[in-house]
């Protein structure tokens, strides 16, 4: 029942059963076998979609590698960076961001979401450097979205009122902030429940806490436009009651007299008109010796006294002095007056030859003879006008400029150091440049003005020494290494997981699909055939009671064959 010929065994396929359990080759002794049964897990191989299986299972192993590669390195680079402050304004991040990198911080900026990116170990460090500077993180709040979230039937008018009161609160710290120079704000009110009767009302008060933004200041017509907002949005609260404090604990709502707040006011222009002329002088001059070799210095007196004038002018056409009114008077006497003068007088008695002579007139004719007076005013009117003059407020009264030229900026032909008190150097000329300022800054002899420039050396500041970044904190070198480290992470990933299986994968393949003798090496082969007959007729019983389904399964073969 057993073949006979060297010959490979008919009905058999590659891979099949009866090749792999009987031997092709039969000695003369009689039959045997070369190697024992194959497994089950042996004939599932057998089917085409275990073959199928096989062939495919590598490809799929060095895929499932390749994708345990790409997360690891995943999770490796996104390990190295931790998102600092995500709630940070935009505005904000460009300032956090260069103070990060002024003091040789480690950072990057998330290409997706824009956030300041830090590495993990060094986190807090950045959040206390940052807290230094006066960032800090916003966080999220809430206003009156309060009420639509914590809205219940058994809520108090106790809590209604605090939730009220916390949601102004934020209302107004948001108002704060969108002021240029106010980083953050944040508002606490103290308004009490007012009576229905007048002179029972107890006034509100309020305090404001500001943060300015870094390199900033808050001026006083901020705090006055902060503390109007806050009490004209909260009943009963007068401007008077309310306080604003800065992040130093500086009060600046300090009460000032109104002498004194326009002093501040006055002082504030003052400082103004005196850094535009500072600019204007070292804007005019940097062309000619560099802006680094050029020094100015500006001290203006403005004239803020405010005064009325009222003047009437008359004879404007230069005419000479005028009448304004004359008066006329005129007196007449008709015929003789008869007998006039003082009674009694010794001018008016007549001597005592000539009173015969002397024909006294009658009372008729001395009636007749009566004076008479006329008596008129004229008034004319004059050529005049009426000035009324105010002064202009906040004019220059002095002007006093002193400018310093670097000696080394300054162009020499001779090559030789000059004198520091000459002010005639050759190459530029001192006077050219006083006048040169003279005329950029509207000069008046008249009212004192005073410009002085002089040549000196500078002293050069001793620059400091950047400190070298370490070779292993360099960024280029760091994604260097993480690139070396995957690619060897990878090649020993192939060595050592992908190949061994490869290997075994391929050589059952070899076992199970081999060509000639598809039973066992020739070694297993000899050492059989050096065995007595009836030692393989054991070992062949011994086969068939251990698995006696396999066994008959080969005959039923080879007797097919």
């Amino acid at each position: 029942m057993v073949a006979t010929a060297q010959q490979a065994l008919p009905g058999t396929t590659p891979g099949g059963t009866a090749g792999a359990v009987l031997d092709n080759q039969r000695t003369q002794d009689g039959p045997g076998f070369n190697a024992p049964y194959p497994s089950a897990g042996a004939q599932a191989f057998s089917f085409p979609a275990a073959q199928l299986l096989q062939r495919s299972l590598p490809g799929v192993i060095v895929l499932l590698t390749l994708f345990a590669l790409f997360l690891f390195y995943n999770w490796l680079d996104s390990g190295n960076y931790r998102p600092l402050f995500p709630n940070l304004p935009e505005a904000e991040k460009n300032e956090a961001f260069n103070v990060l990198a002024g003091s040789a911080f480690p950072v990057e900026l998330d290409n997706r979401t824009g956030d300041i990116m830090v590495p993990p170990s060094r986190y807090y460090e950045a959040r206390m450097l940052l807290a230094s500077a006066g960032f800090s993180d916003p966080g999220t709040s809430q206003s009156l979205d309060i009420f639509n979230e914590q809205a219940s039937l058994t809520t108090s008018q106790f809590m209604e009122e605090a939730q009220y009161r916390a949601a102004t609160e934020i209302e107004l710290s948001k108002s704060i902030v969108q002021i240029s120079s106010i980083k953050s704000a944040r508002v606490h009110l103290a308004a009490p429940r007012q009576s229905s009767y007048v002179r029972n009302r107890v006034p509100a008060k309020a305090s404001v806490v500001v943060i300015a933004h870094p390199g900033r200041i808050i001026t006083q017509s901020h705090v006055q436009s902060i503390t109007n907002l806050v009490s004209s949005s909260v009943p009963y609260l007068a401007v008077e009651d309310v306080s604003v404090v800065d992040q130093q604990g500086n009060l600046l709502t300090m009460s000032m007299s109104p002498t004194l707040r326009m002093a501040d006011m006055q002082a504030t222009y003052e400082r103004s008109i005196e850094s535009d002329y500072k600019a204007r002088i070292e804007q005019l001059l940097a062309p000619i010796v560099g802006i680094e070799n050029v020094n100015s210095d500006v001290d203006v007196v403005i004239d803020f006294s405010e005064f009325e004038t009222t003047s009437e002018i008359f004879d404007q056409t230069g005419k000479g002095p005028l009448s304004r009114s004359e008066t006329l008077s005129v007196d007449r006497n008709s015929g003789n007056s008869g007998v006039g003068g003082v009674p009694g007088a010794p001018s008016n008695l007549v001597p005592a030859d000539l009173a015969d002579e002397q024909q006294i007139p009658t009372t008729e004719s001395a009636t007749l003879d009566e004076p008479t007076s006329e008596r008129s005013t004229r008034n004319y009117e004059i050529d005049r006008s009426i000035q009324y003059s105010r002064n202009a407020v906040g004019t220059i009264s002095r002007l006093s400029i002193a400018v310093v030229v670097n000696q080394a900026a300054l162009s020499f032909s001779t090559g030789e150091e000059p004198d520091s008190t000459d002010s005639t150097i050759p190459g530029i000329d001192i006077d050219q440049l006083t006048e040169l300022v003279k005329s950029s800054v509207g000069f008046d002899e008249a009212r004192g003005d005073q410009v002085l420039i002089v040549s000196s050396p500078f002293v050069e500041v001793a620059q400091i020494e950047e400190i070298p970044t370490p070779w292993y904190e360099n960024s280029s070198i760091q994604f260097i290494a993480q690139v070396v480290g995957a690619v060897i992470l990878f090649a020993l990933a192939l060595l050592l997981v992908v190949r061994p299986a490869m290997t075994s994968i391929l050589a059952r393949n070899r076992e199970l699909n081999g060509g000639p003798g598809l039973g066992v090496s020739a070694t297993h082969g000899q050492a059989f055939q050096q065995l007595s007959y009836d030692q393989r007729v054991g070992m062949v019983r011994q086969a068939a009671s251990s698995d006696p389904a396999k066994v008959a399964t080969a005959i039923q073969d080879l007797v097919k064959g």
